[in-house]
C-alpha cells in the first residue's frame, strides 16, 4: 500500500522543484499516510499490514509501529533529498543553462566518429527479462510460486517486457534470512553473465527478508550486472530517482515482519504450554494425540486440533532397556549402540538416520523427561543476519525456569535409576575431563603418535563387500567404519603392516615375474606411446593458437580503456575471456604433462626398469605411493570375511584388479583415455595371518614326511605325544586326508624307539635256533625267555623281511 504514497516517479515530483518543496511534499504524503491509516478503524496494524495491505492482529499498539513508521521515513526521505538530490538538481539545472547559452552563441560542428569504437544507446538494446519467486515453508503450497510469477508476467507485459519460462528462477520452501539459495546462485550466476537485464519481483521480501542481504544484492543486481529491477508490489524500480530510499524502508519492513512472526510463534506456543497442550517438544518414548473438538478454538482456514502427550509404549520399552544395560547390567555406552544397533531398535521421530550412535544413548541417560520433569525454551535461535545461519543460545535459568512442567503421568523410569545413570554420567566426563577441549569435543591422540599423521599406502582405497563403507585406520588396524556401531556385522580387522606388504608382494610377483601379463603391458605402452605422437603435438598447437587470438582480444580490451571510452559490457567481456584463458592454460597444461621427455620409443628393457622403480615407489608407504597404487588399480579393494577351516576367528579377503593399460599410463605419464579392460588381472589375496598353532601344524607336517617318528617332533616342539598327534591329525584334514595308522608306521621308520623291545633284541638268536629245527619251548628255555617273546620274535624277523610269518602247528609236525 505505501507505494502509493511514494511513487516518486515524473509526474509526481518535477525536475525543477527545490528540496524544500520535496520536503514539503513527503510531510503532506506522511499526512495523507496517517489519514488513511486512521480511516481502517481500530484495529491495530502490525508492519506486514503495510506491504501485504492485509491487517493482521499483533500484541503492539498501533500507535508504536506508526511513530517508528513515520520516524524512519521523516529521516531517510529529508536527508536523502536534501544532501543527495538537491544538489544533482542544481547541477543538472546549471548544466542544462549553459547548455542553452553555448548552443546559442557557438558553432556547430560535426562530431568525428572513432573508428572500431562504435558505442550502442542502451535503448537500442533488446531488454531481456527474468523473474525470481519464492515462498519460505512447506506449508504453503507450490501454487504461490505461479501466483507470484503470474503478477510479475502482467507488470512485465505492461512495461513492454516479455519473460522467457527459462528466465523464471524459484526457490521452494527456502526461507529469505538464507543468503545461499539454489535459484538465488543461479540467478545471480546468470545475471553476471549477461543472461538478462531486467528483473521483476513480486515483492521485495521475495528476494531478502534481511536488510543486510536485500540492499547488498540490490545494488550488486543494478550497479554490477546493470540489470533493472522492479518490485511489483511495493512499486520499486531501480531506474525511477530515489528508488534507494524507498528499497531501504521496505526492506526493513520486511525484516521486522520475520521478528514479530518469531514472537507471535513463541506466544502461541508459550499459551500451549500454559493450558497443558503439546508444543511438538516430546522425545524418544513420546507422541502425541489429538484432543477432539480443539480445533474450534482455533483461527486459520485449516486449523487442526491440539494434541497432548502420550507414552508411546513400544518406544518407552527401549528407554527402559538402555537404563536397564547401563546402570545395572554395566554396559558401555558403545557397547548399547551396538546391540541398539544390532536389534534394529527404532529412533525418534526426527531422526533422519537408521543408525544410533554415541550422543543419543547420551542424550537419552541425561534427560529428565523421563522421571516427569519436562523443562521447555532452555536454549533460543540467534540468526547471523548476513548468512542466515541458526546457532542456539542457553537462555538464562530463571527465565526458562517458569516454563518447566511436573508431569509425573508421563514417567518411564524411576528416580533411583536416573541418579544411579547421573553418577556415571558425572564420572566418566570427569574422567576425560582433562582430555576435552573448551567446548566438549575430546582432543584426540597426537599425530605423531595415533599413526595417522602421514597418507599411508592403502588411504581410502579399503571398502566393505557388505554394507560399502570405507576401512578406516585406527593405528595399527583396518577396520569397517559401521561394524564399530554394530551396523555392519564384518567385525575382523586386519594389521596395517600386513595388509600392506602382501598387496604389494602379490602386484611386484605380477608385473616382474608373469611373462603374459609383461607382454599386454609393452604392448599398451607402445600403442599409447603412437597415439601420443599423433595427437599431442598437434593439440598442443592448436591449443597454443587458440591461447595466442584470446591474449590478442584482451590486448584490444585494455588499449580501449586506456583510449578513456570503455564500452558498458566491458568488465563482463574482460571477465569471460580472463575465464577462457584460463580454461585454455589449464588443458595446455595437461598436454603438456604428456609430454615424453626422452622422445625414444618405449621397449622391453625400458619397461623392466621402469617396473622395478615402480615396484620400489610402492614399498615406501608415502603418498606418492598411494597415488601410483590408485593408478594402478581399477576400482577399490574389496574387502569381504570368510572362514578359516580349523579356527573360530574369520579372515578377510581383498579382492582388486590390476590394468596393464593403467601401468603404461602411470610409466609414461599418458592420459587414461581407454578402457584397458581385455588387460585386466584379477587378484585375490586371503590376509590370514599365521598363528603358533599353524606354525606347530606346518613343523609338524614336515618332520612326519622327512620320517622322523612322533617322539623327536614332540621334542622339537616342546610338546607332549598327544598334541602332535592333533596337530598332524589337522594337517592331514586340511589336505583332505587321513593320518596313517601309527603302529605300522613305526615298524618302517629307521629310528626306533629308545629302548629296543625284548623280542626286537633276541630275533636274531631265536631265528638261529629255529633253524635248527628247535622247538619253540627248547629256544626260550635256552634263551631264558617266555615262550611268547619267541613267537613275537620270529614274526618280527620275518615281517621285517617281507616273509611270510610260518605257522607254528605245521612246523611242529615236520619236525
Amino acid at each position: 500500500m505505501l507505494h502509493r504514497f511514494f511513487d516518486l516517479k515524473s509526474e509526481n515530483v518535477s525536475k525543477s522543484s527545490t528540496p524544500v518543496t520535496c520536503i514539503r511534499q513527503t510531510l503532506e504524503w506522511m499526512s495523507v499516510l496517517t489519514a488513511t491509516i486512521t480511516a481502517h478503524g481500530r484495529t491495530p496494524f502490525s508492519l506486514s499490514s503495510f506491504s501485504t495491505g492485509t491487517a493482521k492482529t499483533s500484541r503492539k499498539t498501533y500507535s508504536g509501529y506508526l511513530s517508528q513508521i513515520l520516524l524512519m521515513l521523516v529521516l531517510c526521505a529529508g536527508v536523502l533529498l536534501l544532501y543527495g538530490q538537491s544538489s544533482v538538481w542544481a547541477f543538472m539545472r546549471a548544466d542544462v543553462n549553459q547548455s542553452s547559452q553555448s548552443v546559442e552563441n557557438s558553432s556547430v560542428y560535426p562530431r568525428r566518429r572513432k573508428r572500431g569504437n562504435t558505442k550502442h544507446r542502451k535503448d537500442e538494446a533488446q531488454d531481456k527479462a527474468a523473474s525470481y519467486a519464492r515462498f519460505s515453508s512447506s506449508l504453503q503450497r507450490d501454487d504461490s510460486i505461479e501466483r507470484q510469477q503470474e503478477k510479475c508476467r502482467q507488470k512485465a507485459i505492461s512495461n513492454g517486457h516479455s519473460i522467457s519460462h527459462d528466465l523464471e528462477y524459484t526457490d521452494k520452501a527456502v526461507s529469505g534470512t538464507k543468503l545461499k539459495r539454489e535459484g538465488l546462485d543461479r540467478l545471480l550466476e546468470e545475471a553476471s553473465d549477461g543472461k538478462f537485464n531486467v528483473l521483476y519481483l513480486y515483492s521485495l521480501s521475495r528476494l531478502a527478508r534481511e536488510s543486510v542481504i536485500t540492499m547488498p544484492l540490490l545494488k550488486k543486481l543494478v550497479h554490477t550486472y546493470k540489470v533493472r529491477c522492479i518490485c511489483v508490489m511495493e512499486g520499486i524500480d531501480t531506474e525511477v530517482t530515489g528508488w534507494e530510499v524507498i528499497a531501504s524502508i521496505f526492506s526493513v519492513i520486511h525484516e521486522q515482519f520475520i521478528k514479530d512472526l518469531s514472537e507471535s510463534v513463541h506466544d502461541g506456543q508459550e499459551l500451549a504450554l500454559r493450558q497443558g497442550y503439546s508444543v511438538g517438544d516430546w522425545c524418544f518414548g513420546y507422541g502425541s494425540e489429538p484432543v477432539p473438538g480443539t480445533e474450534q478454538t482455533r483461527s486459520g482456514r485449516n486449523s487442526k486440533p491440539r494434541k497432548v502427550y502420550v507414552i508411546n509404549e513400544e518406544h518407552a520399552e527401549w528407554v527402559s532397556k538402555i537404563y536397564t544395560w547401563y546402570v545395572d547390567e554395566g554396559y558401555s555406552i558403545g557397547q548399547i549402540v551396538r546391540m541398539l544397533n544390532q536389534q534394529k531398535a527404532p529412533k525418534d521421530h526426527r531422526s533422519t538416520t537408521d543408525d544410533w550412535h554415541h550422543n543419543l544413548v547420551v542424550g537419552i541417560l541425561s534427560n529428565r523427561k523421563y522421571i516427569g520433569i519436562w523443562p521447555w525454551g532452555e536454549c533460543q535461535n540467534d540468526r547471523d543476519p548476513e548468512t542466515g545461519k541458526l546457532t542456539q543460545e542457553i537462555r538464562p535459568e530463571e527465565e526458562s525456569e517458569k516454563w518447566t512442567r511436573e508431569r509425573p503421568d508421563l514417567r518411564i523410569v524411576d528416580e533411583h535409576t536416573f541418579r544411579k545413570a547421573q553418577e556415571k554420567l558425572d564420572a566418566n566426563s570427569e574422567k576425560w575431563e582433562q582430555h576435552r577441549k573448551a567446548k566438549g569435543r575430546l582432543k584426540g591422540s597426537s599425530s605423531e603418535t595415533n599413526g595417522r599423521r602421514k597418507v599411508r599406502l592403502l588411504h581410502g582405497l579399503l571398502k566393505c563387500a557388505k554394507c560399502g563403507n570405507p576401512f578406516y585406520n585406527t593405528g595399527r588396524r583396518f577396520q569397517c567404519r559401521d561394524a564399530k556401531r554394530g551396523i555392519c556385522n564384518v567385525i575382523t580387522s586386519v594389521q596395517i603392516k600386513d595388509v600392506e606388504k602382501m598387496i604389494v608382494d602379490r602386484i611386484g610377483e605380477i608385473i616382474l615375474n608373469d611373462a603374459v601379463w609383461f607382454d599386454y603391458a609393452l604392448k599398451e605402452t607402445k600403442r599409447c606411446y603412437h597415439e601420443y605422437e599423433s595427437r599431442v603435438p598437434a593439440a598442443i598447437r592448436e591449443k597454443e593458437r587458440a591461447l595466442s587470438k584470446v591474449n590478442q582480444k584482451i590486448e584490444r580490451l585494455l588499449d580501449i580503456v586506456e583510449e578513456g571510452d570503455p564500452p558498458q559490457d566491458l568488465n563482463s567481456r574482460l571477465q569471460r575471456r580472463n575465464e577462457e584463458r584460463k580454461a585454455l592454460q589449464e588443458e595446455l597444461t595437461e598436454l603438456r604433462r604428456e609430454c615424453i621427455h626422452d622422445g625414444e620409443a618405449p621397449d622391453a628393457a625400458w619397461l623392466k626398469e621402469r617396473l622395478l622403480n615402480l615396484y620400489e615407489d610402492l614399498q615406501k608407504t608415502s603418498p606418492s605411493a598411494n597415488h601410483a597404487l590408485r593408478s594402478l588399480i581399477d576400482g577399490d579393494i574389496i574387502l569381504e570375511e570368510i572362514d578359516i577351516p580349523l579356527r573360530k576367528r574369520k579372515a578377510l579377503r581383498g579382492t582388486f584388479c590390476i590394468s596393464a593399460h593403467s601401468v603404461s599410463c602411470e610409466l609414461k605419464n599418458f592420459a587414461p583415455d581407454r578402457d584397458g579392460s581385455e588387460h585386466t588381472k584379477q587378484i585375490s589375496i586371503d590376509f590370514i595371518q599365521s598363528s603358533r598353532t599353524d606354525l606347530q601344524r606346518e613343523t609338524a607336517k614336515k618332520m612326519y614326511d622327512a620320517g622322523e617318528p612322533e617322539k623327536n617332533i614332540a621334542v622339537a616342539l616342546k610338546v607332549g605325544r598327544t598334541r602332535v598327534t592333533t596337530l598332524l591329525h589337522e594337517a592331514f584334514a586340511l589336505l583332505g586326508l587321513k593320518k596313517p595308522d601309527g603302529r605300522q608306521r613305526r615298524w618302517q621308520l629307521d629310528d626306533k624307539h629308545q629302548k629296543t623291545l625284548l623280542h626286537q633284541s633276541v630275533a636274531e638268536k631265536v631265528m638261529e635256533r629255529f633253524d635248527r629245527k628247535m622247538t619253540y619251548g627248547k629256544i626260550a628255555k635256552e634263551l631264558e625267555i617266555d615262550r611268547n617273546v619267541v613267537t613275537e620274535s620270529v614274526k618280527y624277523w620275518h615281517e621285517q623281511r617281507g616273509l611270510p610269518v610260518p605257522d607254528g602247528r605245521s612246523r611242529r609236525k615236520n619236525l
